[in-house]
């Protein structure tokens, strides 16, 4: 990650989507990448885990919880051997 990296968390994300803590972090970086003609995130767990501060496995649980709501489609795609 560098110093210049940034997200943007909208306030339809909490009042709308009921999103606060890790949730909402993941969400606003996988939404901020997802914008345009088929677009989505293609970061790696531990990408995700450097935003949240936290360890991947809880990047795992939250992008599953993410998905059980209906806010995230996801799926995984190895590239290079990485998943």
């Amino acid at each position: 990650m560098n110093a210049e990296n940034y997200i943007v968390m909208q306030g339809w994300m909490i009042a709308e989507l009921g999103l606060s803590g890790k949730e909402l972090v993941l969400y606003a970086l996988i939404y901020g990448y997802s914008q345009g003609d088929g677009g989505g995130f293609c970061g790696g767990i531990k990408y995700m885990a450097e935003w949240l501060g936290s360890t991947k496995r809880t990047v795992m649980t939250t992008l599953t919880t993410l998905e059980s709501k209906g806010f995230i489609t996801k799926f995984e795609e190895p590239r290079n051997g990485i998943k």
